[in-house]
């Protein structure tokens, strides 16, 4: 077991899970925030290996749910995690041995490690996706036989409601509407699960996956060296492929509130002249990027945008029209690539009219210097 020792540390994590967090998951700087002073105050959150969780472990995830935009509305309080984790405990029976991220990406990898700092509650280094994901049935955990539900929806106000459902879609679509009339914005105890059914079922590391990111991109910018080099080479160290598909600037984004997401689309052009048009297009995160019409990264694989100067990771909701950016394409862990993992997360569960094909094989008659070394 290890603790977040400095407050670099804490940025650093939250540079890391914007990035994994392919556009969505909640600006983590909220989250940030709260650990930092969790931390002035002698408090620090526990990380632990997935392999020192005990099999018959309680394993909980606790996890924002709505529209990431409306996060700084509905700001998280040490009462309101406190108490969802006192009522989680009284509502299984039994107490919560081991936290987990639902999702790695953006605000909620912060949420767990918030709660551990003020509970003592060590949070695993591992989470359910790898990534950030809109609906609640994409998770690993589902997938593999973890069932979302029973469990607890919250509001800051403390509104609680207690659901168990037939199927985590399900439960997805009852947490959306209870979080629609709750301002668009709860905070959830879902998943309970065994300490072997976490290390079956989760996507492991990603905790420290968010560190190493953050430091890279911090240290390459301190260095004034390549830093977006530097990223590819980490990224790529496990034979995932990560490449950068545009370098450019934005030139017409939209953004719309919808059924409880964040819709948009991103449109790019190249700093010069060129003719190239490149465009994501967004469900609180990135779903499909295309240059010229032509898919070059579609969901499970990660799409990230990032300031070209400073390689600071955006989310969906920071893109404005004129930023200058360049455009990551990340491999998906292998287990989203599973087959049973691609009829939950393909691109048709995002309604796009295309089947997935994986990163490697979009960009495979791109030009060499455009792939990593």
């Amino acid at each position: 077991m290890r603790t977040v020792e400095t407050d670099q540390d804490i940025q650093d994590m939250a540079r890391g899970a914007v990035l994994l967090g392919t556009g969505g998951g909640g600006d983590p700087y909220v989250g940030e925030l709260f650990l930092r002073a969790q931390m002035q105050r002698g408090r620090k959150a526990k990380v632990v290996d997935p392999s020192e969780v005990d099999d018959d472990a309680f394993v909980l995830s606790i996890a924002g749910v709505g529209a990431p935009p409306v996060l700084i509305e509905h700001l998280v309080s040490e009462k309101l995690l406190l108490r969802l984790l006192a009522r989680a405990e009284a509502f299984y029976g039994r107490r919560v041995d081991v936290l987990i991220s639902a999702e790695i990406g953006g605000a909620n990898s912060m949420f767990p490690l918030a709660l551990s700092a003020i509970s003592g509650v060590p949070v695993v280094d591992a989470d359910g996706v790898g990534r950030a994901i809109p609906h609640i049935e994409m998770t690993t955990f589902s997938i593999f036989g973890v069932k979302a539900t029973p469990g607890i929806v919250m509001d800051e106000l403390g509104n609680v409601f207690t659901l168990e459902t037939v199927d985590d879609r399900t439960a997805e679509d009852a947490i959306r509407a209870v979080t629609g009339t709750l301002g668009a914005m709860t905070y959830c105890a879902l998943y309970p699960m065994s300490g072997k059914q976490m290390k079956a079922s989760a996507v492991l590391g990603t905790i420290d996956q968010t560190l190493q990111i953050g430091r890279v991109i911090r240290q390459g910018r301190e260095r004034s060296e390549d830093l977006f080099g530097d990223l590819l080479a980490y990224l790529g160290r496990d034979g995932r492929l990560a490449t950068i598909l545009f370098d450019g600037k934005i030139v017409d984004v939209t953004h719309e509130m919808r059924d409880g997401w964040h819709w948009g689309r991103a449109t790019m052009s190249p700093l010069g002249d060129g003719p190239d048009v490149f465009t994501i297009d967004f469900q609180n995160e990135f779903t499909v990027a295309r240059l010229n019409g032509r898919t070059v990264t579609i969901v499970p694989d990660l799409i990230s945008v990032l300031d070209r100067e400073t390689g600071e990771p955006l989310t969906g909701e920071m893109l404005a029209y004129g930023q200058r950016v360049k455009v990551l394409g990340y491999a998906a862990d292998p287990l989203l690539r599973l087959p049973e993992s691609l009829d939950v997360l393909g691109p048709r569960m995002f309604g796009l009219d295309e089947d997935y094909v994986p990163i490697e094989q979009l960009n495979a008659a791109r030009q060499p210097e455009a792939l990593p070394a």
